[in-house]
């Protein structure tokens, strides 16, 4: 029986590299808010806020361009690709007649465990403990058909978007009481929001972790997590799951593994892809009715995934592309490493930017993050076979220090 070992370079998809570096950019992008404000306390209030109230035309225009073109397109991408990881995981270790299970149960484990390591001591916006515990129940589907797969993607999505879509759509007579909330929520999100900005901005090292778990434990309060209601915390994280499930049908079809045998199915997804995903998110943006964004989404990010796909047929993709699949094989890396430097810039440990930087500022410090990343990575990979932490999750995977040196 063949033992089973982290997959290896001859063996990998390289667009499916390319789209998880490209997926590591977008998610920075997005974070570069949370990085450098209190953006969810200032989501609580409304656009109109104290905060925002110092931003210039340049900066509501990134916050516009951002929502429609990257907002949700790009963790959608990276939970899809975390879906088709694990049907790819599991092909390999049928071939080799080892038990899957348990070595992706370890794998999930120890990925719960760098999750409360960065959630708590590094930045709140973790989003790696949610994989983890999502990733077990996506175990509980590894053996379903393609077209279940697919069933259960949209009617989880649909569970999810129908409701607030409606709600959106419809006129709803707020009573007193829920007045009354939404004001108490305001205030209280205020509070926070410049709680967060003189803490994170002058506070010592030990009042920023104390804010920042006091961040964490708010943030889990939302979805359910820090309540233990497993009802609310799956509910939560629906759209992230039933990208799991889409990606792992599409692992199962195997339309990803040779592109080539499935051109013309793709081109006719990308393309419908398009149709949907542009308009519905581009009236995101025009309406801000996030209904729209709900639905164009996961259009928006097929159509992103399929054109690097598509666009690597022509040597002029492979040319502007092939750097992001460095970015790819060390996302784990470079994920962490994103939280490291951009807490280094913005908190007062730091640098102490945090408050100072609004979005259009923050769109430069993002490109420039990214910007170093893909060189460092693409130095790295000619060297080393895994990015640092990589190298210490699949060691922990397998039971087996793995090579690391090129």
């Amino acid at each position: 029986m063949n033992k089973l070992h982290a997959i290896q370079q001859k063996d990998r998809l390289q667009h499916i590299d390319i789209a998880r570096g490209i997926a590591i950019l977008g998610i920075l992008l997005v974070n570069m808010a949370h990085f450098s404000y209190p953006d969810l306390y200032l989501y609580m209030i409304g656009p109109d806020n104290f905060f925002s109230e110092g931003w210039g035309t340049a900066d509501h225009i990134t916050v516009k361009l951002l929502d429609i073109f990257v907002q949700m397109k790009f963790i959608t991408m990276f939970s899809f690709l975390f879906g088709f990881g694990m049907i790819v995981m599991m092909d390999r270790a049928e071939e080799k007649e080892q038990k899957f299970v348990p070595i992706y149960m370890r794998r999930l484990f120890v990925l719960l465990l760098f999750g409360i390591i960065h959630a708590f001591f590094i930045w709140d916006g973790d989003i790696l403990t949610d994989y983890a515990l999502l990733g077990f129940i996506l175990l509980l589907f590894r053996k379903r058909k393609p077209k279940t797969l697919l069933i259960w993607a949209i009617v989880l999505y649909a569970l999810f978007a129908l409701p607030l879509t409606i709600s959106s759509v419809l006129p709803i007579q707020e009573s007193e009481e829920m007045t009354e909330w939404q004001v108490e929520l305001e205030v209280d999100s205020e509070k926070n929001a410049k709680q967060a900005i003189q803490t994170y901005g002058e506070g010592s090292f030990l009042e920023i972790a104390k804010q920042r778990i006091h961040d964490r434990i708010y943030y889990m309060s939302m979805n359910g997590m820090a309540s233990f209601n497993p009802i609310v915390y799956f509910f939560a994280n629906i759209p992230y799951f039933s990208m799991f499930l889409l990606g792992a049908y599409f692992a199962k079809r195997k339309v990803l593994h040779q592109p080539s045998e499935h051109r013309s199915l793709l081109k006719k997804v990308w393309f419908i892809s398009l149709l949907i995903g542009l308009p519905t998110n581009i009236l995101s943006g025009i309406t801000e009715n996030e209904a729209f964004i709900l639905i164009g989404a996961p259009f928006l990010m097929l159509f992103y995934l399929l054109t690097v796909v598509l666009f690597l047929d022509f040597s002029w993709g492979k040319k502007i592309l092939m750097p992001f699949a460095a970015v790819g094989r060390t996302a784990f890396t470079n994920y962490l490493m994103q939280s490291v430097i951009a807490t280094t810039l913005f908190y007062h440990y730091g640098f102490g930017l945090y408050g100072k930087v609004y979005p259009f500022g923050g769109l430069f410090f993002s490109l420039g993050i990214f910007l170093f990343q893909l060189i460092i990575s693409n130095w790295w990979v000619k060297h080393f076979r895994f990015g640092p932490f990589e190298w210490l999750w699949r060691t922990a995977t397998y039971k087996k220090v793995a090579k690391f040196k090129c």
